[in-house]
């Protein structure tokens, strides 16, 4: 089997057990999403890891996610967005009645008819005005927010630092844990891959996560700049419109290729395994065109992590990558493989 299988950790994966099977089942990378969790956790499971490794004597890296400057709402109870509503994005929490966020500063670049979307999309707001308390926005899809959702503004220009605090941070639990790569959350050009490497250990790799539109257009510096890129098509699938994301994956992998860059496809590949058995059909045709298309690998985000058959998805995941593989239309040397 050429193309790799990244599996992220969670409560789903928790256990030697798991992790072992999930290792024998296929899993070649390890990714821990310091999104959640703690430094604790997120040392025990790498402690894990490096056990299930030696126990079933094959190699295995480690991938430490960044959270990167990602925009959430922040203390919001259950609140229900209606088709027609107005409602206010805050730009000082506490402060009015509203929605607050994580990054208020962020407003100053919203005018009115740029589109704001919350929940991973699921949520569709249209800028109205600027006022007193923030910018007042028109439901356009409604819905539920519960907890801290993400906040994505594909039509603002947004001043953000690549790197936060709390990536500063948990680099350094990184570079104790001791892992292989470090993956960049959204990454808006190529001096963002320069400015995380002083914080890594000389060995580490980038991969550098492709999931805002400002990204595609300085998309082969960055390839250059990392070790490595990944087609982050959750909130990719937010910046741009949906129909795009396949083409512009094709893209992706294809740079990667001409530029000697490993390549990481990434988001609900085999999320019905969440809480199901065995994928759709449809899943099962998007991870074979991912690997007909020539990535270095397949990700597992939410399957691995909280789903109910972990160790299975990994196992269906293979069973699809070696029968591509095996077919005639796989057509990629095995010698470009990592």
């Amino acid at each position: 089997m050429y193309t790799r299988i990244v599996c992220t950790l969670g409560p789903a994966s928790q256990t030697d057990p798991v992790v072992l099977g999930m290792v024998e089942a296929g899993m070649s990378f390890a990714r821990l999403n310091f999104s959640h969790g703690t430094a604790d956790d997120h040392r025990q499971a790498a402690e894990r890891v490096r056990r299930a490794a030696a126990t079933a004597q094959r190699p295995l890296e480690l991938i430490q996610d960044l959270q990167g400057p990602k925009i959430r709402t922040v203390a919001l109870p259950r609140t229900e967005l209606r088709r027609g509503e107005d409602v206010v994005l805050l730009s000082e929490p506490g402060k009015g009645v509203g929605i607050p966020i994580s990054e208020p500063l962020v407003l100053a670049a919203v005018e009115p008819g740029h589109h704001i979307y919350l929940d991973d999309g699921e949520i569709e707001l249209e800028a109205v005005e600027r006022v007193a308390t923030g910018v007042r926005c028109r439901v356009v899809i409604g819905g539920v927010l519960e907890g801290n959702q993400g906040v994505v503004f594909p039509s603002s220009a947004i001043p953000l630092p690549c790197l936060t605090t709390k990536d500063i941070a948990d680099a350094a639990v990184g570079r104790e844990i001791g892992v292989e790569w470090v993956a960049l959350s959204f990454v808006q050009n190529a001096g963002d891959i320069e400015t995380l490497r002083p914080h890594l250990d000389p060995g580490a790799r980038v991969i550098a996560k492709i999931e805002t539109a400002a990204a595609l257009d300085d998309l082969s510096a960055i390839i250059e700049a990392a070790d490595a890129v990944m087609v982050a098509r959750g909130d990719l699938g937010v910046s741009i419109r949906r129909a795009r994301v396949p083409l512009v994956q094709k893209d992706i992998i294809a740079l990667g290729r001409h530029q000697n860059r490993f390549s990481i496809v990434a988001t609900e590949m085999m999320l019905s395994m969440v809480q199901h058995a065995h994928p759709t059909r449809a899943e099962v045709g998007d991870v074979a065109t991912a690997v007909l298309d020539g990535c270095n690998a397949v990700m597992l985000s939410e399957e691995t992590a909280i789903g109910a058959y972990p160790v299975q998805t990994v196992a269906e995941m293979r069973d699809v990558i070696e029968t591509v593989e095996a077919s005639p239309y796989y057509h990629w040397d095995p010698r470009d493989s990592y």
